[in-house]
């Protein structure tokens, strides 16, 4: 007599989790009403402007000396000598600069045959109220090989005047240098004139202004950009319609320049499907004018522009609706539209700059079309299945949400790989009841059963995680529900699988 065996039925969980608004919506975008209904409250930036740039800008300047002349150590070789050298800064005429960053390389070439101590001052640039000093040594020329010397110092901090010796100039900084023989170098030599001279060069480099004032002249730049937009980065598919949408289109002013804005287009661009909707509202093609900041010692009170951007005056729901990843705009600035009416006291502070931003508040009220969410999981079959037969998935729903729904169910491998489809459409997970008030009541459980053969239990064995996909329409179309924080699915999945089992004798 061989072994004996039977069958047995063993019930097995396997996948439990939950959906959530935050399934499509991350937590940190929603807001809960009092009632615990929830609005969308989201804020990106489209530009941030700043007005001032300061090229980098290198000043030579070759000192000879007069005559013939033999010098011995510690001679005076050039007296001191004060100029006036000016930034390349265009149309932009400054009075003040305060660096945020920078540096100044200062180089000297030396073709004497003395070693030369350089005394170097730009008296203009202080910092802590002492003015920028320095004496640095410069090798005697070799042969035809001229002394060289390269340092960089940084200007971090420093405050320049601009406006030369008199105070009365724009972009113009006073410099002074001396030199003479280091009083190491004890050998007598001959200087002559126009032969014998010294190049020195000071480039400032990467100078980015912590503040500035001055003129920043009458300037145009047009902007064609785009930027990202995350609000939606977790809907895959399907449409929405909004029953309300409020956009607050802000333009703030904290540089102390008049401005004049022109947005020419603004776009939600849909990259899943290609989709691009233009925003429609007078705003667009219109000069917008934007007066100056005030400065209050440090102080700066921004002056700003809002519009309001709504169904009743724009296409701002198609805009949304659309479901952008990216907003593209065409934008063109203009500084000092009316030349320089401030008398040279523009300003401009390192961290207030012009920033153009829309400011988002979208009640969570809709019509849902094809609306799908999904989530991946973790999946094992936990219980030994070597010897299962056959049996079935029961995927058990209970739907708190005011959507009917079909769900997906795919296999993946340990690289998120999917290897194959277990549910397949039509099939329907029932919404929840609604009140007068077409608010849920409770969940509505629905349970579907899915069938699994030989070929099937072997992907269940290799499978490693759960792709979950749900696709949800509301009920009660066409009207407008809205999503309140506790609404949730609870999702669980169980094998009820047939074992053979056999007795050794």
């Amino acid at each position: 007599m061989g072994n004996p065996s039977w069958d047995t039925d063993v019930l097995a969980p396997l996948v439990k989790t939950t959906f959530t608004i935050n399934n499509i919506i991350p937590d940190s975008l929603l807001h809960k009403n009092p009632d615990n209904s929830l609005n969308i409250v989201y804020n990106t930036n489209l530009y941030s402007f700043s007005t001032l740039t300061v090229p980098d800008t290198t000043i030579d300047t070759v000192y000879f000396y007069p005559f013939q002349l033999i010098v011995d150590s510690c001679d005076l070789i050039i007296p001191l000598l004060t100029n006036e050298d000016h930034f390349n800064v265009r149309t932009v005429q400054l009075t003040t600069v305060t660096i945020h960053s920078g540096k100044m390389q200062l180089a000297v070439e030396n073709k004497t045959r003395k070693i030369l101590d350089i005394h170097y001052r730009i008296p203009s640039a202080t910092l802590s109220g002492n003015p920028f000093d320095v004496i640095v040594s410069v090798p005697a020329k070799t042969g035809n090989n001229s002394g060289v010397l390269s340092t960089t110092f940084d200007l971090s901090g420093y405050r320049f005047d601009l406006t030369g010796k008199n105070g009365t100039k724009v972009n113009t900084l006073v410099t002074s240098i001396s030199a003479k023989v280091n009083c190491s170098d004890f050998s007598k030599d001959t200087v002559f004139p126009f032969a014998d001279n010294i190049k020195v060069s000071n480039s400032f480099i990467d100078m980015v202004p912590q503040y500035a004032k001055g003129y920043f002249g009458n300037t145009i730049t047009n902007i064609t950009d785009s930027t990202d937009f995350s609000l939606f980065r977790h809907i895959i598919g399907g449409t929405i319609n909004l029953e309300d949408v409020n956009i607050g289109l802000n333009i703030e002013n904290t540089i102390g320049a008049d401005a004049r804005m022109t947005i020419d287009d603004l776009s939600s661009v849909n990259s899943r499907t290609g989709s691009k909707v233009s925003l429609l509202n007078s705003v667009i093609g219109s000069p917008i004018n934007i007066t100056r900041s005030v400065d209050n010692n440090g102080i700066v009170s921004p002056s700003s522009y809002n519009v309001s951007l709504a169904p009743l005056n724009s296409n701002i729901k198609q805009f949304i609706e659309n479901f952008p990843d990216k907003l593209s705009y065409k934008l063109q600035y203009e500084f000092n539209p009316l030349g320089n009416v401030s008398g040279n006291n523009d300003f401009i502070y390192y961290d207030k700059l012009l920033k153009t931003s829309l400011n988002m508040t979208i009640p969570l009220s809709l019509v849902a079309n094809n609306l799908v969410m999904a989530d991946t999981v973790g999946f094992t079959m936990n219980a030994n299945t070597t010897n299962v037969n056959s049996g079935n998935l029961y995927l058990y729903f209970e739907n708190g949400f005011p959507f009917n729904a079909q769900a997906q169910l795919y296999l993946m491998n340990s690289n998120s790989t999917i290897i194959d489809s277990l549910v397949s459409v039509p099939n329907t997970i029932s919404a929840s009841s609604l009140d007068i008030n077409y608010v849920c009541i409770g969940k509505k459980e629905t349970k579907l059963t899915i069938w699994v053969d030989e070929n099937m239990l072997n992907k269940l064995r290799s499978a490693k995680k759960m792709y979950i996909k749900i696709k949800f329409n509301t009920a009660n179309q066409p009207n407008y529900l809205k999503i309140y924080s506790f609404y949730e699915m609870k999702v669980k999945v169980v094998g009820d699988f047939n074992y053979s089992v056999r007795k050794n004798n």
